[in-house]
Formats: structure tokens, C-alpha cells, sequence
């Protein structure tokens, strides 16, 4: 009976591994975007999520009267909370929809594989995977690729020129400045621009970087 409970126990060791390693698989697309939720995150959800399928299965044998399917069922309603926090709303734009639905699909693989259905599971994250990458490039026209934010240290020489000329070379770029905020340096030698861009084009941020720092009066540009 030990032996029999030991070869169990692996078995559903194994079951909470590869959802572990679905789950790393599936965040790593997110993490290679930069987006909130990447490997870690992905990977914990789809481990919580088998073991809880675990234990709602086989910990309650020895209760004559239980429902094996209460406790994994809370696993739905759980993750939407990690969702809620996902997802945002600024200026008119929602963002973090396709990772918190990843991280909802990645518990239910997970779920499907502390269950023990290891083909569904596996067959459910390439499926996922496909739909991430492939549906990205198609309907990419559709919306913004990129988005990130820049401060933009500028000398006191001739700064509105300078700030001209930035969003000369943004528009010249292709990319939108959805947001502006200036301050002054804390040196009092200089002012910060601090702006979020978004762009349809698959642009490198780091090009963007080196081409503003070209720019006369530019004094140091960053990603924040």
C-alpha cells in the first residue's frame, strides 16, 4: 500500500511539473512582449492551479460525503482577480486583455492536467501559443504593435526648439506621443520631457533612443 501510495504521489508530482513547465512555455511569449504577466507568473498560476486540482481530487477520499469539484472549481473565480489587475483603461485604450485571458487559459491547462489528461493539456497549450503568435501577425494592422515610455533630458538652450524638433522626429518616425509631461531637472540646469509613445510599426525602442540623443539639446534619453 505504501509502494502504491508513493508511485501515486510522483504521478502527481510529475502532473503539477509539466503544468509548471506549460505554464513557463505560455509566459514566455508575454515576457519576450514586455507585458505585465511573463514566465514566473504563467508558471506559479499553472502550478497552484494543478495542485489544487490535486487536491480536490484525491485529498477528500476519506470524506463519505464531499464534492471533489468545489475546490478546483474557485480556481476560476481566483484567477480573475490576477485578471482584474492586468488589465487597464488609459486614454481610451484598453490594454492587458490578452494576458489576463493567457493567464485565465493557462490555469485552466493547469486544471486539465492535475486532472491527469496530459494529451488535452499539452494539445490546449500549443493551441493557446498558436493563437498568440500567429493571430498577433495577422491583425497586427489592426493595432498599436508598440508602446512605451521615454524621459527626454533637455539643456535650457533653445528648449522649445529642441522639444519641436522631438516631435518632429516622432511624427517623421511613425509614432504617436499619447501623453506629454514636462518638469524641470532637479539640477535647475534643464528640463525633463516625459512622453508615451505608441507606434503600429515594429519598431526597436532602443533605435528611437539613439536617434533622440542625435538630436541638438538632448541631453540623455531613457526607457521608463
Amino acid at each position: 500500500m505504501i509502494g502504491i501510495e508513493n508511485s501515486l504521489e510522483w504521478e502527481w508530482m510529475l502532473r503539477i511539473l509539466i503544468a509548471g513547465l506549460l505554464g513557463g512555455i505560455i509566459g514566455y511569449e508575454r515576457h519576450n512582449r514586455s507585458k505585465e504577466a511573463g514566465i514566473r507568473t504563467h508558471a506559479i498560476v499553472a502550478i497552484a492551479a494543478a495542485l489544487i486540482m490535486v487536491v480536490s481530487k484525491y485529498g477528500f477520499v476519506d470524506v463519505p460525503v464531499a464534492d471533489p469539484a468545489r475546490l478546483a472549481a474557485q480556481v476560476v473565480s481566483g484567477v480573475g482577480f490576477l485578471g482584474a489587475g492586468i488589465i487597464f483603461v488609459k486614454n481610451d485604450s484598453v490594454t492587458g486583455l490578452t494576458t489576463a485571458a493567457g493567464i485565465w487559459a493557462t490555469s485552466a491547462v493547469g486544471l486539465c492536467l492535475g486532472a491527469g489528461y496530459y494529451t488535452i493539456g499539452i494539445a490546449t497549450s500549443i493551441l493557446i501559443l498558436l493563437v498568440q503568435l500567429i493571430a498577433r501577425r495577422m491583425f497586427s494592422f489592426s493595432s498599436p504593435r508598440t508602446f512605451f515610455q521615454l524621459r527626454i533630458k533637455i539643456n535650457n538652450h533653445n528648449g522649445s526648439g529642441t522639444i519641436k524638433s522631438i516631435s518632429d522626429y516622432l511624427k517623421h518616425a511613425g509614432l504617436v506621443q499619447a501623453e506629454n509631461k514636462i518638469n524641470k531637472s532637479d539640477n535647475e540646469e534643464g528640463w525633463s520631457l516625459y512622453t508615451e509613445v505608441v507606434t503600429v510599426k515594429d519598431i526597436d525602442p532602443l533605435s528611437v533612443v539613439d536617434d533622440l540623443e542625435k538630436i541638438p539639446g538632448v541631453t540623455e534619453v531613457e526607457i521608463i
